[in-house]
């Protein structure tokens, strides 16, 4: 497993710390890997978009439908199809207005590159989240958001998720200090529609 060795030895009662250390180096690392140019490009290149496709399978699929709800929540137009034919037909209808996201982490699930690929083809702008800078995904990728550096292909879903985890929650962030009054805005919408879908006492808070 990338970055932890699991053994027979070890307590039951050591793996939660050891986990825990384990996901926060990764976190850390991803820190450093993601710089700050880096970060507006994408911020500023999905404000603009015109429809955001969101591609991901497997493990990398949890990711994808948090990025997706969390955009749907600011009001921007995104869209994720669970079946990958159907991700590969939609990557190949964007036109240079769109913003294409793929996410693997390590950067050679078949289905989520085919479908970046295609996204490229049609002139969208693509933004790839791999933990592996050399992985395909990255030739297909105008903007590039690397996890690590460390070219380990022995990943392990458990740390992958938290990492991508945290760059869903930057871009998130990230995007409603970009237009704070409009994306609060859309929030409060949104709170409106989901509220009635909490038990009594909890809408009376």
């Amino acid at each position: 497993m990338y970055g932890y060795t699991l053994d027979k030895k070890e307590g039951l009662e050591e793996i939660p710390v050891n986990i825990t250390m384990t996901t926060e180096r990764m976190l850390e690392e991803t820190l450093k890997n993601f710089p700050g140019k880096t970060y507006r490009k994408v911020i500023e290149a999905l404000k603009a978009a015109r429809l955001i496709d969101i591609y991901g399978v497997e493990n990398s699929e949890v990711t994808a439908v948090d990025l997706l709800t969390k955009l749907l929540y600011l009001g921007l137009p995104c869209r994720h199809f669970t079946d990958c034919y159907l991700q590969q037909i939609a990557a190949g209808r964007l036109t240079d207005q769109d913003v294409a996201v793929g996410i693997s982490y390590s950067g050679e699930s078949k289905d989520t590159v085919d479908a970046m690929r295609a996204a490229k083809r049609s002139g969208a702008c693509t933004i790839a989240i791999t933990n592996f800078k050399d992985s395909t995904i990255g030739k297909y990728a105008d903007i590039l958001i690397c996890t690590s550096q460390d070219q380990h292909f022995y990943g392990n879903a458990i740390f992958s998720r938290s990492t991508q985890i945290l760059i869903v929650d930057m871009i998130y962030m990230g995007l409603i200090s970009s237009d704070y009054e409009h994306y609060v805005e859309q929030l409060n919408k949104c709170e409106k529609v989901v509220r009635d879908k909490a038990y009594e006492h909890y809408r009376k808070r």
